[in-house]
């Protein structure tokens, strides 16, 4: 092991469990992990989106933004009760990007196949992936204790639909 560095593996989940910020081991299997896992997972999916993004520095910067909220929501995943730090400024961030990009996209009528663009397809993959975070987020009861961390993931989903139809430009979509 190099010096300095922490250890990446600790063995300690071996035998099923994890370790919560601020103390304490839950099941690997418990619905609150399940849902850490799962916004885990959407942010990589952004980050893959954001990384598919050079050419769009605008939707660079906003998936950038939007990991860094996911990141908030999994630290209030992984606190105990207390933790709260996704708040009504963070589903106002949601909202204002929805309004402006809203603002600078055609939306189809229609049903839309993804793959108009390889962008608009991560993002559609992204919004996918965010959208079975949300539904691991209430089967672990965490719309209850934190309502703005939900409300902002419910809205991302919507957030990245719409950045995705951008990204498509004027693309050929197939339609369903």
């Amino acid at each position: 092991m190099s010096e300095g560095n922490p250890p990446v593996s600790t063995r300690r989940g071996d035998d099923g469990t994890t370790t919560l910020l601020g103390g304490g081991r839950m099941s690997k299997r418990d619905p609150r992990i399940e849902a850490l896992g799962d916004v885990d997972e959407a942010s990589s999916a952004l980050g893959l989106a954001r990384a598919a993004s050079e050419d769009t520095p605008d939707i660079g910067s906003l998936l950038l933004d939007m990991q860094r909220l996911l990141y908030r929501v999994m630290g209030d995943l992984a606190m105990p009760k207390e933790a709260d730090s996704v708040g009504e400024a963070d589903v106002k961030l949601v909202d204002d990007a929805l309004e402006e990009w809203r603002d600078r996209t055609e939306i189809p009528n229609e049903f839309v196949i993804p793959g108009g663009s390889r962008l608009g397809a991560l993002l559609d993959v992204s919004r996918s992936v965010v959208r079975r975070a949300e539904r691991a987020l209430v089967a672990a009861g965490f719309a209850e204790e934190h309502p703005h961390a939900l409300m902002a993931v419910n809205r991302l989903s919507d957030l990245l639909f719409i950045v995705a139809r951008n990204a498509d430009g004027g693309a050929e979509l197939s339609r369903g």
